[in-house]
């Protein structure tokens, strides 16, 4: 029996930002992302998993071409601290590197309030699946925007600020600020 290609949905809206935590969770472990419902035991671990936590308020607000979505996003690991490990990496990524957080903003999402993580273990076969998650909202801006992947840069770069200066346009003085200074 011949399989048919899965083809692939637009990259807009909820699917946009399923693609680039993929492109993060790449990035971050070289792992695969599934559904949470489609994950199922698997032959290779680890991976990430998500899950919408309520679609029917994925939805615009006010009008105003802004969406709030928000997912739990799970590791499922055969070993518990590698799964602590993934998801405290991943939790942190998405809260507070600049690098990751540049994936989603260049496509007008930014994600926020990143919760405390849930312990889900289960078994599989023989073996004992550790599973660790968290729920992560994020704000899309520009909703119905639909993304090519040449359109989007998944290049981690996390620059760090070394100086800045300011200019008074109405005294001409100006301001340095450089990091050595704090």
């Amino acid at each position: 029996m011949a399989r048919i290609p899965l083809k692939m949905p637009p990259i807009q809206d909820q699917y946009l930002i399923i693609y680039i935590l993929s492109q993060v969770v790449s990035e971050l472990f070289n792992c695969p992302t599934y559904p949470q419902f489609n994950a199922g035991v698997r032959d290779k671990y680890p991976f990430i998993t998500y899950n919408f936590v309520d679609p029917e308020h994925d939805r615009n607000m006010d009008d105003t071409n802004t969406m709030e979505v928000t997912l739990e996003i799970g590791v499922q690991a055969l070993d518990e601290f590698q799964a602590l490990n993934m998801i405290h990496r991943l939790r942190r990524a998405l809260r507070f590197s600049s690098g990751y957080r540049r994936f989603f903003t260049q496509a007008h999402v930014v994600p926020h309030d990143a919760k405390q993580t849930n312990n889900q273990d289960s078994y599989g076969y023989q073996n004992a699946i550790y599973s660790y998650s968290f729920d992560c909202s994020f704000s899309l801006y520009q909703v119905g925007t639909v993304y090519k992947p040449e359109d989007l840069n998944f290049v981690f770069n996390e620059s760090t600020i070394e100086s800045i200066t300011a200019m008074n346009t109405f005294s001409g003085q100006s301001i340095d600020v450089s990091k050595e200074d704090n």
